[in-house]
């Protein structure tokens, strides 16, 4: 059974994506998912968007005439561009060529509910009507999915997302009680940074859209490459938290932390760094059942844990940290996700 996978591929011949859809690429091909592009561009003018729509077709019709029949393709989802005849193609990949198709969900926009338009409910429909296999975040969006009439036996459950990268097991993590912020700081997002002064601990930040100043609690460090960063982390603890509060993660994006898994967490468990997370986030449970730092109900609770941590209660979480890291560094959870996929679809058939 033949594997390929779509790759949204910029002008300049780049993936277009982020780093973590660009890691799911990378780990698909080494399970020899062969790539077919479809270019993705971003013009604005009315001329240009005809056109882009007249090379989205072309793209499409020659990812219909590459692939075989019989064989499975795998897409990465949500997408943020129309792409008129891409739903066409889908169906007639698995309607004339009985393709089976495989959707990795980076996002749901009904979940996050700020991005969740017209053409976002859409491609969320047409997945749940198109897809054989769907690899979720965890258990709580898995359980969405079943809501939402999704079979139970055809959803894969990914657990944490991965973040490729050169892991060093002898990198050496220093005892500190300082806290990493990192990832988009645009305050709509993350309005709670306004409020950050008042929780008494030190934090860097690190990430685009930062506005406010350096205070004695706050510093921050700038905006670093993805491929970067996990090398500049070895100190401290990671933060996952979002919304407008620091009682409690709430708001869109806060609320969205119920169901996603945060790329930031594998970042900061690739850097070898534990982590504070808020104890309704759907990933507190990964957390907690692998022993990679505390779960909490509000950011006034990390100065209550810090003042009673220990150097030896720091190592034993950097020991469990570095074990689950090397996981995440390798892309160990995406390969099982997408090899447990495969062989759904070879029992299926």
């Amino acid at each position: 059974m033949k594997k390929y996978q779509i790759v949204m591929k910029t002008a300049a011949g780049q993936n277009a994506g982020s780093k973590a859809p660009n890691d799911v690429v990378k780990i698909a091909e080494k399970l020899n998912f062969e790539k077919l592009f479809v270019n993705v561009h971003r013009n604005e003018s009315a001329l240009d968007k005809v056109k882009q729509q007249i090379e989205y077709k072309s793209n499409w019709k020659s990812v219909y005439s590459k692939i075989e029949s019989n064989s499975i393709l795998l897409l990465q989802v949500p997408i943020y561009v129309h792409q008129l005849s891409r739903i066409h193609f889908l169906k007639k990949i698995k309607s004339q060529k009985k393709v089976k198709l495989v959707f990795v969900v980076h996002d749901v926009e009904e979940l996050r509910v700020a991005f969740n338009n017209n053409f976002q409910k859409k491609q969320f429909e047409d997945m749940l009507k198109l897809a054989d296999v769907i690899v979720v975040h965890n258990e709580v969006m898995a359980n969405f999915f079943e809501k939402k009439g999704f079979p139970k036996e055809k959803i894969v459950n990914l657990k944490i997302f991965d973040y490729l990268y050169n892991f060093d097991p002898n990198k050496k993590v220093i005892f500190s009680k300082k806290v990493i912020i990192a990832g988009n700081l645009d305050e709509k997002k993350t309005e709670y940074l306004k409020k950050l002064d008042k929780i008494d601990a030190k934090f860097d930040l690190y990430g685009p859209n930062y506005v406010k100043k350096n205070s004695n609690k706050i510093t921050y460090k700038g905006v670093v490459p993805a491929n970067e960063l996990p090398n500049l982390l070895d100190s401290g603890f990671g933060l996952i938290w979002d919304g407008n509060s620091i009682e409690t993660c709430s708001g869109y994006f806060g609320n969205y932390l119920k169901y996603n898994n945060p790329h930031k967490l594998s970042l900061y468990l690739t850097a070898g760094l534990p982590v504070f997370i808020w104890s309704k986030a759907a990933e507190a449970k990964f957390v907690d059942e692998n022993h990679l730092g505390y779960t909490i109900d509000s950011l006034s609770d990390i100065p209550l844990i810090l003042e009673k941590l220990t150097l030896a209660d720091y190592n034993r979480l950097i020991k469990n940290v570095r074990l689950v890291g090397e996981k995440i560094s390798r892309g160990d959870f995406m390969t099982v996700a997408l090899t447990d996929a495969i062989n759904n679809i070879k029992e299926i058939n």
